[in-house]
């Protein structure tokens, strides 16, 4: 049977929300398709890592899930976390096991739809880290990122808000969106699994809206479908 193995907890509603994204696209194949979920919430902060390298190093957490799920013999590995995409190549260094990238899988799709200019909202560490805006600099798509004020916002949407399990207020959300899309902006990344666990939650299904876990899902189905 295949097997996929998911770096979990980081946060872990965002895993649960992945394992049900998993599991609608899962309702539409015929494949037998086991998930091996590694749940450490225990990691480290990514976010804090990055902005002062003296904060605990979450990557050792991260590699002693991947030598659990290598132990279970799984057929492909995936993280529902953009920020720890910042370990990408550690990571893959590690292990002989397929790896899928969150942020790798998004901007593929966006360049297959023909964006020319994206908007992104993440964590300050996945801001700062640079992932997205080099590769998709690479895919000639324009990378737009909220001010100053603006990412306080999306931040206490994150921490303050869905990782806290506290009410969000839709319309500053909304506000950063639209400053984006203000600035030309065609999409807007969700860019962080707790936006992604957001949009489910509040049932967002505005077009302008691209989910990257969603398209980690769907990637990590089509993948081991192929194989």
């Amino acid at each position: 049977m295949k097997k996929i193995g998911i770096i979990g907890g980081l946060g872990p509603l965002a895993t649960v929300k992945f394992m049900e994204l998993l599991e609608e696209d899962l309702k539409n194949t015929e494949e037998n398709i086991e998930l091996v979920v590694i749940n450490d919430p225990t990691t480290p902060d990514r976010t804090s890592y990055i902005l002062d390298n003296n904060k605990p190093n979450p990557l050792n957490k991260i590699l002693e899930m991947v030598k659990k799920l290598e132990i279970c013999d799984v057929s492909i590995i995936t993280m529902p976390c953009n920020t720890a995409s910042y370990f990408y190549k550690e990571i893959e260094a590690k292990t002989n096991i397929p790896f899928i990238n969150i942020v790798s899988e998004t901007v593929k799709y966006l360049k297959g739809k023909n964006i020319k200019s994206v908007g992104v909202l993440a964590t300050e560490g996945t801001i700062k880290s640079g992932i997205y805006e080099e590769l998709l600099k690479e895919y000639q798509i324009n990378y737009l990122i909220p001010t100053n004020d603006e990412q306080k916002i999306i931040s206490s949407i994150i921490y303050d808000g869905i990782k806290s399990g506290k009410p969000i207020d839709l319309n500053k959300f909304y506000q950063v969106i639209n400053s984006l899309k203000e600035k030309g902006a065609e999409c807007v990344v969700l860019g962080c699994t707790e936006l992604s666990a957001l949009r489910q939650i509040y049932n967002l299904e505005d077009e302008i809206l691209v989910d990257a876990m969603k398209i980690l899902a769907d990637a990590t189905i089509k993948y081991l479908s192929v194989k």
